[in-house]
C-alpha cells in the first residue's frame, strides 16, 4: 500500500476491514451500492453466467482495485457482473461518494486508481480480443500472458509464480473453451517449458519463453 498516495492511505487506515472466504460473493449482478471495496489482499474474479448456468470470468482483479467498476460509470447506481472471492480476500470497505469526493480534490489519489483501472481494461481487452483465435492454445497464452503481467511474482531461473490456486477449469472459463481442450493446450505449453506445475494447482511460467512465443501489444 506504500505506492498509493497519502491522502488515500489515510483514509483507507480509517476504513473498514471486511474479509470474505474463498468462493463468497461479493456483489451480485444489479445489486445496488452507496460503498465500494478497495482490494487489500486476495483475488477477485468478474464474471457472467451463460443461459447453461456456466460462468464465464470476465476479469481477475487485486489490490489496488476498486469495486465495482460501476463506480468508474459515474451514474451508473448498479452492478453489472458478479463478483466473487476467488481467495480468501479482506478489502476496504469506503463511502463511494466520500471517494470520489477524494478523487475530486487530489489529482494523485485519481491518477493512482484511475491508472489501476487503466491498466485492468488494457489487459481485458487483450484477453477479449483473443477470445476470436480459433486455436484454443493460442487463447491460453494471451491469458497467461494477463496472469504473468498482472498476477504473479517473480521466481528464479526466469519464472513467474501466479499468486493464487490456478486449476485447467479456472482457465477455460477465462478463455471460453472446454475443460478437456484446455488440458490439451496445456500438456503441451508444459513440454514447450513455457509453464510447469510444482503442485498441482501451482501454475508457474516462463516469461521469456512465453513472450517468445506470443506478439506484444504495443503498449505493453
Amino acid at each position: 500500500m506504500e505506492a498509493l498516495p497519502r491522502p488515500l492511505l489515510d483514509v483507507l487506515r480509517a476504513a473498514r476491514v471486511k474479509h470474505f472466504p474463498k468462493g463468497q460473493i461479493i456483489l451480485y449482478e444489479g445489486d445496488a451500492f452507496s460503498d465500494v471495496f478497495i482490494i487489500k489482499k486476495g483475488a477477485i474474479k468478474l464474471y457472467d453466467i451463460d443461459e447453461q448456468g456456466n460462468e464465464k470470468i470476465l476479469h481477475i482483479v487485486a489490490n489496488p482495485a476498486v469495486i465495482p467498476y460501476a463506480f468508474f460509470s459515474g451514474n451508473q447506481a448498479s452492478t453489472r457482473w458478479y463478483y466473487t472471492a476467488l481467495t480468501d480476500c479482506e478489502v476496504y470497505v469506503v463511502e463511494q461518494d466520500k471517494l470520489r469526493e477524494l478523487m475530486n480534490s487530489d489529482s494523485r489519489v485519481a491518477w493512482a486508481l484511475i491508472g489501476n483501472f487503466s491498466q485492468d481494461v488494457h489487459e481485458l481487452l487483450l484477453r477479449l480480443s483473443s477470445l476470436g483465435k480459433s486455436v484454443a492454445q493460442d487463447k491460453l497464452l494471451v491469458a497467461l500472458r494477463f496472469l504473468t503481467v498482472r498476477h504473479a511474482r517473480e521466481r528464479l531461473g526466469g519464472w513467474w509464480r501466479v499468486r493464487f490456486a490456478v486449476n485447467h477449469q479456472l482457465l477455460a472459463d477465462m478463455v471460453g473453451i472446454t475443460r478437456e481442450s484446455t488440458a490439451v493446450a496445456m500438456k503441451d505449453l508444459q513440454e514447450k517449458g513455457i509453464t510447469r506445475n510444482p503442485r498441482q494447482t501451482t501454475l508457474e511460467i516462463n516469461r521469456d519463453k512465453l513472450l517468445a512465443t506470443t506478439i506484444p501489444s504495443k503498449a505493453d
